[in-house]
C-alpha cells in the first residue's frame, strides 16, 4: 500500500475546519465533518455543533445544547459567545450582553467575538459603541469582510449613507458575490432613487442567495419600483406560494396590483387575508398602510385606531395612528410634563431628511425660552446651523437622557392655526446667499426652481417640464445621478453641480422666485424659507402636506396638487401649471 508519510486528520481538525465551512455558510459540508467525529464531551465539539444549530436557525436546541456546556465549561469563549448569540436571536437582550461581554473578556483578542458583541450593542440602540469596536476590528483587520458588512450597516442605520456605500464597495472589493453586500448596496441605491442600479444589485444577490426569502422580497420592491409590474407579481406569487402567510409579500403584491390599475382588487385581497388573521396586528397595519397609499385616510386611521384600542403596546400602530392624525389635519393634545423645561433633544437615526425639515421648525420654539442642545447625525447637524434660532450640537451620553424630536408634537401646544408659525425658519448664510444672487442676477426673472424624480410611480424630469410656462428661467436643483437626466433637456441652468451641502441649497433657494417639483428635500427647504412654490403629491401623500381648505398647514407659502389616480400625472400636471402662473403673477404685481 502506497504511503505517503502524512497524518490522518485529527478530531481537531475536522472540528476546526468545520468552524470554518459554518462560518462560510457551507453547511451542509460542515454537517458532514461533526458527524464523522465520535461523540464527545470536548467543548469545542460541542461548540460547532452547536454552531451550526444556530446557522440551521434551531436556536431552542443550540440554547439547549449550549446552556449545558457553558456551565461545564464556563471558561470557554466560544461556548460563551454562541450562547450569547443564541440569547440575543431569542430576545433576550439583557442575558446576551452579559455573555458576550464575558467572552470579550475571555479573550480580549478575539475579533469576531468582538464583533458579535457589536452586533449586541447595536440592537440595544448603542449604536456609537457598536461602531467604535466594529472599527477596532476593521482597523486591525481590513480584509474581514464580515466586519465592513456590518460597518456599513451601522453607517446605515446612522444615516451616513456615504459612508456606507464606501464601506460596501470595499467589502465588494474582497468578497464581490456576496449577496449580503449586494443586497444591503441595492437597498442603499433604491434609497437614494437610484432604481436601475438597485435592481441590477438585487437581482445579483438574488442569484447568489436564490433561498434566501429577505432577498426575494428585495427584488420584489425593486422590480416595483421601476415599474416591472408583472415581474414583481411574479416574484410576491413565488414567495407566496411556499410562505403564505408572509404579510410584507401580501403587503407588496396589493400595491403592485393596485399599480396596475386594479385598485378594488388589491384592496380586496389584502382584506381577505386579513379577515382570515383576525388575531395578527401586523396583517391589520399592513392593509391599513396600502388604504393609506391610496388616499383612504379615514378607513385606514379606523382600523388603526381598533389596532391600538386592542393592542396598545404596539408600537407600530401608535406611530402610525399619529401619522394619519396629521394627515387629515389632527394634533395631538399635549401631554403633561415634569416641571423641568424641555433642554435636549434627539433627532433618532431612522427620521427621515423631508420629516426632520418640517418638524425641525418645532426646536425654535424651544430655543427662544432657553438653550436647547440638539443630538443629531452630522447630516443633520449642517441644517441645524441654518435655523433662525440656535441650539447647541451635542453628543448623546448614558448619564443624560434627550427627548426624540418627534415627541415634541405631544408636548407643545400644536394646532392647525399655528403650525406654521415662524417660517421662514431657516436662514440663509449672509456670503453664501450673496455669491447665489449675484451668480443669477444675469438670468431674466421669474427665477423658478424645479426637482425631479425617478420611479415608475414618480413625477418626471419631462413632467415637470409640461408644467412650466413659457418665458420662465429654469434653475434644476437637482444633484448627485438625476443631473444626468438633463442631458435630455438643455433648457434649465445646472445649479445642482454647484450643489454639495444644505447651505448651499439654502443659499440658492432664498434667490429664486418660486419652486416646483414632486415632495422631495428641496420643496421642504423653499416651505421652510417661505418661498413660494408647487408641489406634486400622489393619491396617499405624507402628513405634513396636510390641507385646511386647500392650504397646507405646514408650508403655506406652497399649492399642493394631488394627483387623481395613482401613477397618473396628467390632469395634476394642468392643475400644476395653473396654479404656477398664478403664483409668478402675484409675485409679480407685488
Amino acid at each position: 500500500m502506497l504511503s505517503t508519510g502524512m497524518p490522518a486528520p485529527t478530531r481537531q481538525d475536522r472540528v476546526r475546519t468545520a468552524q470554518e465551512f459554518i462560518a462560510a455558510g457551507r453547511l451542509e459540508e460542515a454537517e458532514a465533518l461533526l458527524e464523522g467525529v465520535v461523540a464527545t464531551g470536548d467543548p469545542d465539539t460541542l461548540n460547532a455543533r452547536a454552531a451550526l444549530a444556530l446557522a440551521r436557525r434551531r436556536t431552542e436546541f443550540a440554547f439547549e445544547m449550549l446552556a449545558e456546556a457553558a456551565t461545564i465549561y464556563p471558561e470557554h469563549a466560544g461556548l460563551t459567545t454562541n450562547l450569547g448569540i443564541a440569547h440575543e436571536v431569542l430576545g433576550r437582550t439583557e442575558e446576551a450582553m452579559v455573555c458576550l461581554e464575558r467572552a470579550a473578556a475571555l479573550a480580549p483578542h478575539n475579533d469576531e467575538i468582538k464583533l458579535a458583541l457589536a452586533h449586541a450593542l447595536l440592537n440595544c440602540g448603542k449604536v456609537t459603541e457598536a461602531r467604535a469596536m466594529t472599527e477596532i476590528v476593521v482597523i486591525h483587520e481590513p480584509g474581514n469582510a464580515r466586519a465592513l458588512l456590518q460597518l456599513s450597516a451601522i453607517e446605515f442605520a446612522l444615516g451616513n449613507s456615504s459612508s456606507a456605500e464606501a464601506v460596501l464597495l470595499r467589502a465588494l472589493e474582497i468578497v464581490p458575490d456576496d449577496p449580503d453586500a449586494l443586497g444591503n448596496l441595492s437597498v442603499l441605491m433604491l434609497e437614494r432613487g437610484r432604481f436601475d442600479e438597485a435592481l441590477s444589485l438585487a437581482e445579483r444577490a438574488h442569484l447568489r442567495a436564490p433561498l434566501d426569502t429577505a432577498r426575494l422580497l428585495h427584488l420584489t420592491y425593486c422590480r416595483a419600483a421601476t415599474g416591472l409590474w408583472p415581474q414583481a407579481e411574479a416574484t410576491c406569487k413565488k414567495l407566496l406560494a411556499y410562505a403564505p402567510a408572509h404579510v410584507g409579500a401580501r403587503e407588496i403584491l396589493a400595491r403592485v396590483t393596485i399599480a396596475m390599475g386594479e385598485v378594488d382588487r388589491g384592496i380586496a385581497q389584502l382584506t381577505q387575508f386579513v379577515r382570515a388573521r383576525k388575531s395578527d396586528p401586523s396583517a391589520a397595519l399592513a392593509l391599513a398602510r396600502v388604504l393609506q397609499f391610496v388616499g383612504r385616510f379615514d378607513e385606514s386611521l379606523n382600523l388603526v385606531s381598533h389596532v391600538v384600542h386592542t393592542r396598545p403596546e404596539n408600537e407600530a400602530a401608535k406611530a402610525l395612528l399619529t401619522t394619519l392624525e396629521l394627515t387629515i389635519g389632527r394634533y395631538p393634545t399635549p401631554e403633561p410634563i415634569a416641571s423641568a423645561p424641555v433642554t435636549r433633544i434627539a433627532v433618532p437615526p431612522t427620521t427621515s431628511a423631508l420629516e426632520f425639515v418640517a418638524l425641525v421648525r418645532l426646536l425654535r420654539r424651544l430655543a427662544s425660552q432657553q438653550d436647547v442642545h440638539v443630538v443629531a447625525e452630522p447630516r443633520y447637524q449642517a441644517l441645524l446651523t441654518s435655523l433662525a434660532e440656535q441650539v447647541i450640537s451635542d453628543e448623546l451620553t448614558l448619564e443624560r437622557s434627550a427627548m426624540p424630536l418627534q415627541s415634541l408634537l405631544r408636548v407643545l401646544p400644536i394646532d392647525a392655526s399655528n403650525i406654521a408659525d415662524g417660517i421662514p425658519y431657516l436662514r440663509p448664510e449672509a456670503d453664501l446667499s450673496a455669491k447665489w444672487r449675484d451668480a443669477l442676477a444675469v438670468f431674466a426673472r421669474p427665477l423658478v426652481g424645479i426637482v425631479w424624480e425617478s420611479g415608475a410611480l414618480g413625477l418626471s424630469m419631462e413632467q415637470v417640464a409640461a408644467v412650466i410656462p413659457h418665458g420662465v428661467t429654469l434653475v434644476s436643483l437637482v444633484t448627485e445621478a438625476q443631473r444626468h437626466d438633463m442631458k435630455r433637456w438643455s433648457l434649465p441652468i445646472d445649479a445642482g453641480v454647484h450643489i454639495e451641502c444644505p447651505a448651499e441649497l439654502i443659499a440658492a433657494i432664498v434667490n429664486l422666485d418660486a419652486v416646483v417639483g414632486p415632495d422631495s428635500f428641496a420643496v421642504h427647504i423653499a416651505g421652510a424659507l417661505g418661498v413660494p412654490g408647487v408641489v406634486f403629491v400622489p393619491r396617499g401623500y405624507p402628513w405634513y402636506w396636510a390641507q385646511a381648505d386647500g392650504k397646507p398647514l405646514w408650508y403655506p407659502s406652497f399649492e399642493v396638487v394631488v394627483q387623481e389616480r395613482l401613477g397618473d400625472w396628467a390632469g395634476a400636471i394642468n392643475e400644476g401649471r395653473r396654479r404656477l402662473e398664478a403664483l409668478l403673477r402675484a409675485s409679480t404685481s407685488d
